[in-house]
């Protein structure tokens, strides 16, 4: 959710900062519409609240957990009316809980900043594009390469796919 280039620019703007963005881009899925397996009754909602710092810039992240819960429902209401209501559990993740929990370095999910320095050929350096590295018979398959495939594990095929090309 993210009307235009002006309104991402505001949101990355606050993670500059240190701050948390008032009106964050978000990223919403809803599970459940494919698999409802995944909740006994109702919906799951995962949604990533782009641009979010990780170092706050005169506070801690264990404080904000519920300025940034705010933030993404005054960006997410308007779109759906009633949402707040309809909440009856929420978990959290931070970039500072994604880097102690998970081991995502400056809690980021995809691995870097995938900006355009980050991108194509450069993903995640030049010269490691495509799956490969410069160490021979090292692959690598994470949300860090290119092409990539965010958290969907497409990247794991993609890096399978390359080393059995190279077997040939």
């Amino acid at each position: 959710m993210a009307p235009d280039i002006a309104y991402l620019e505001r949101a990355f703007d606050a993670t500059k900062y240190g701050e948390i963005s008032a009106e964050p881009w978000l990223e919403v899925s809803v599970p459940t519409m494919t698999d409802s397996s995944l909740a006994d009754e109702g919906h799951v909602m995962s949604i990533c609240a782009h641009y979010a710092p990780r170092h706050l810039r005169g506070a801690q992240w264990a404080d904000k957990k519920d300025a940034l819960y705010k933030s993404v429902l005054r960006v997410l209401e308007p779109h759906m009316p009633g949402l707040n209501a309809l909440i009856i559990n929420r978990e959290i993740l931070t970039p500072e809980d994604l880097e102690r929990g998970w081991g995502m370095s400056g809690g980021h999910i995809f691995h870097g900043e995938p900006a355009i320095d980050q991108s194509w050929i450069a993903r995640p350096l030049l010269g490691w594009s495509q799956y490969s590295t410069p160490v021979t018979g090292l692959y690598l398959a994470s949300a860090g390469t290119h092409p990539g495939g965010g958290l969907t594990g497409l990247p794991g095929l993609l890096a399978a796919q390359a080393v059995e090309r190279a077997k040939r």
